[in-house]
């Protein structure tokens, strides 16, 4: 029988897991920019704090067990419900709260394009502050996000849930009906207006009602208080160096944690994939797990679209050097120039395998090693070593002193990676 990976999920081999970790530093160099804080949760909480707020039916979206102890469990799918839960238990906490994490998780969804049950995201939770600087600031970290991947076109579509309740209740929806609604509405530009209305209808909302908040939102007809909130997010966020902005009354945010301020992010060209960054303003979630409410904003970014957009493909390996042996005698003392070599930073293999000098070249050749250092009995007595460039097909005869100072200036090290 040959075994596959659970549906849904995958293997990440070395190559991929260079590129994500390289895609992880560069981001988390920004979070920190930013003054925050990495934290790690535990890969499962009690069932009851997952369902908290999403209530029992979230166990059909989720991965869920009893343990030997009988306890009912559920793999984390939200990494914001996890880090509610260590703030409200310590009220104590200096606000606001500024932390982030990287993290995998998952949910039981049915694959596509980008979306995969075992799944990784990066987000930011800035915890404690009401504040427009707070949203705003949560665009600002995204936008540096996507640059320093190097992503140019990309635009930030806002709106607040404030605006999205307030068209709903002006078309005479009632209240109860407002998450389904909002999980309709926020699908327009994503599966059109016509199987939004079949959705409404399906939840039982009046034609008459479906009709007047389909107009609202296209007509933009929004108070002037709700919009002014809005616009000063934006220009905050504008200063801070976030430019591709747009407002558009359709985006409500699937999730019904959110309070207000909700945003999706979008790269030119690949829209089709989706945002692959979303978040917003959750005044009221964190109440849920403790005495009081606590206000609180942020964002995730999906890493696995991310990368389906990036399309990262370049040259990798594992080792810069690979060291050989002429022959078995002088294997111990080949082992103890690897050592040398790996002591000042740079990446190094020797053969494991009691392979020929000819096999020894063809294993470094097949697994794109740039280097080899050949080591043999007149190499050992002069003292000077060949430094062959895979690449390049040439050889230097040098000290291993110079060896190691040639490959630290070329840039091969670890450390300098």
């Amino acid at each position: 029988m040959k075994f596959q990976p659970p549906k849904g999920t995958r293997d990440f081999l070395p190559k991929d897991m260079a590129i994500r970790t390289r895609v992880f530093n560069k981001l988390r160099e920004v979070l920190e920019k930013y003054g925050y804080g990495e934290v790690c949760t535990p890969a499962f909480e009690d069932f009851e704090l997952l369902a908290k707020k999403s209530g029992p039916d979230i166990e059909k979206e989720i991965y869920t067990f009893t343990d030997k102890a009988g306890r009912k469990l559920g793999l984390r799918f939200d990494p914001t419900v996890p880090i509610c839960r260590i703030v409200a238990s310590d009220p104590s906490l200096p606000k606001p709260i500024k932390f982030y994490y990287i993290t995998n998780m998952w949910r039981y969804d049915e694959p596509q394009a980008g979306r995969f049950r075992e799944f990784w995201q990066i987000g930011v939770e800035l915890i404690g502050s009401n504040r427009a600087e707070a949203d705003a600031e949560i665009l600002a970290i995204v936008n540096d996000c996507l640059k320093t991947l190097d992503i140019k076109e990309f635009y930030f579509v806002v709106n607040s849930r404030r605006i999205i309740e307030s068209l709903i209740k002006d078309a005479d929806i009632p209240e109860n009906k407002n998450f389904d609604v909002f999980r309709a509405i926020d699908k327009l530009n994503k599966i059109g207006e016509d199987r939004v209305r079949k959705e409404l209808e399906r939840i039982e909302i009046k034609n008459e009602s479906i009709d007047k908040l389909l107009n609202f939102i296209k007509t933009k007809k929004v108070s002037k208080e709700e919009e002014i909130e809005l616009e000063k997010v934006i220009g905050i966020a504008k200063k801070m160096g976030v430019k591709n902005i747009k407002i558009d009354y359709s985006i409500a945010r699937g999730i019904d944690y959110y309070t207000g301020f909700v945003f999706e992010t979008f790269i030119k060209g690949s829209e089709r994939i989706g945002s692959v960054a979303s978040g917003g303003r959750y005044d009221t979630l964190i109440g849920l797990y403790g005495s009081q409410d606590v206000p609180a904003t942020g964002f995730g970014i999906g890493i696995d679209r991310l990368l389906e957009i990036l399309k990262i493909d370049e040259e990798y390996c594992q080792a810069k050097v690979f060291v050989v042996s002429v022959n078995d005698k002088i294997r111990e003392r080949v082992i103890e120039i690897a050592q040398d070599l790996r002591k000042n930073g740079i990446k190094t293999d020797f053969d494991l395998m009691g392979r020929n000098l000819t096999k020894q070249l063809e294993y470094a050749d097949s697994t794109r090693i740039p280097y080899v250092l050949i080591v043999g009995g007149k190499e050992l007595k002069k003292k000077k070593f060949k430094l062959k460039d895979m690449k390049k097909k040439t050889e230097k005869e040098l000290s291993l002193k110079s060896i190691i100072k040639k490959l630290i200036s070329i840039g091969i090290t670890h450390r300098q990676q």
